[in-house]
């Protein structure tokens, strides 16, 4: 019997969406962002028993990084406030943000304009400023503060629901 079809289709970038909390509003890093990477960072122990030849090994937790690099592009509101980061030294729950990364290509069945989605907290570091051919950019790392938090992302209103949260209301599914 022969096997099922598998599809052997790689995810592009696009299908990919993160956005950043601004103030109380989610914005889409998009314009102007050229990189934003995904680092999960996982932490291993390992051990070699006296009867084996080699090590056993396990995960033991995460370091998760988000590292970017965007142009200067001060009206894409992401841009300006990693910018005003930097420039201004800022520290601790000043330097700290939301990030949602969506996944655009896995909608939420019933419910329009639905994403699942991983939320973060995040620590921004940058890095530097750097000229990149005459042109300002901005270069950094989003530092995971904890574990992602899943769950789902409206593109529309820009509200993001955690799985707890919408079994909790009945919406799960």
């Amino acid at each position: 019997m022969p096997e099922a079809a598998t599809s052997k289709a790689v995810k592009q970038r696009y299908q990919e969406a993160s956005y950043v909390k601004v103030s109380d509003t989610f914005e889409l890093l998009g314009t102007g962002f050229e990189e934003l990477n995904e680092d999960p960072g996982a932490q291993t122990t390992s051990k070699k028993y006296i009867n084996d030849k080699s090590s056993t090994s396990s995960i033991t937790s995460y370091e998760g990084e988000h590292p970017f690099t965007a142009d200067q592009i001060l009206s894409q509101a992401v841009i300006k406030d990693f910018v005003d980061i930097g420039k201004q030294r800022k520290t601790g729950a000043d330097a700290e943000r939301e990030l949602v990364r969506v996944d655009l290509d896995e909608a939420v069945q019933s419910k329009q304009n639905t994403f699942k989605a991983r939320k973060f907290d995040v620590a921004v570091e940058i890095s530097s400023f750097s000229d990149n051919d005459g042109e300002w950019q901005v270069e950094g790392t989003l530092h995971d503060k904890g574990d992602p938090v899943m769950g789902e992302f409206n593109t529309q209103t820009k509200e993001f629901v955690s799985d707890a949260d919408a079994a909790e209301s009945g919406d799960g599914a």
